[in-house]
């Protein structure tokens, strides 16, 4: 590819990211819902939890949320030797595999044990969707977006930076809001069945990003 290319490609980087971030939203909200209250994709809220509850003493939650944590980084570090290991398809390949982990999780109970068994595959999935795309700064670190969004405007004002960069930052904001509105929706009206939905969001997003890598360029 063309230096021209490569800047293309960055270019439109972020913008590629946006509907995977309203996947995270979607899963993230179905999660909160239906595993008393936990997050499954947002680890900064997941890392205050855990602190409270350790400083409160509460020792089942403090577990509980810890694990949480634990299979999140797990999902990142087996989406990041996914992607080292498939090369030019990583974004086909860590898809792929997000959207097993939300396939698995639908099939499994919600409740029992320290940790339901459906978080078991679902937290993993988030972790590892954060890795699908080379140079995007972890794809449900919203938070970032949106310093960003504020970054990339003042430097549009300014004269000193690209008009439309903070429009991609503001837009993955508005997905994750999105994507969450969608996962409550699904939730209250498919009840266990919800997390099918952002399984075959994950599952089209491969394909796509496959056809991709195939298409002449």
């Amino acid at each position: 590819m063309t230096k021209g290319g490569l800047g293309m490609a960055a270019a439109w980087r972020p913008w590629l990211a946006v509907p995977l971030v309203a996947i995270g939203g979607c899963v993230d909200a179905i999660g909160w819902l239906r595993l008393q209250e936990l997050f499954v994709s947002f680890m900064s809220g997941t890392s205050t939890m855990f602190a409270v509850a350790l400083a409160g003493g509460e020792a089942a939650r403090a577990v509980e949320l810890g694990l949480v944590v634990a299979l999140f980084a797990a999902g990142a570090l087996a989406g990041a030797v996914l992607g080292r290991l498939a090369g030019r398809w990583r974004g086909p390949a860590v898809l792929a595999l997000v959207a097993a982990l939300l396939l698995a999780a639908w099939g499994l109970p919600w409740v029992g044990g320290e940790l339901p068994p459906a978080a078991w595959a679902m937290v993993p999935a988030m972790g590892a969707l954060n890795l699908a795309l080379p140079g995007v700064g972890g794809i449900t670190f919203v938070t970032g977006a949106l310093t960003r969004f504020a970054e990339a405007l003042v430097a549009a004002l300014a004269g000193a930076g690209p008009h439309a960069a903070w429009a991609s930052q503001l837009a993955a904001w508005g997905a994750l809001v999105g994507g969450a509105v969608l996962g409550a929706l699904l939730d209250a009206r498919a009840g266990d069945d919800a997390v099918a939905v952002p399984a075959l969001a994950a599952a089209l997003a491969a394909l796509l990003a496959g056809l991709a890598r195939l298409w002449p360029r």
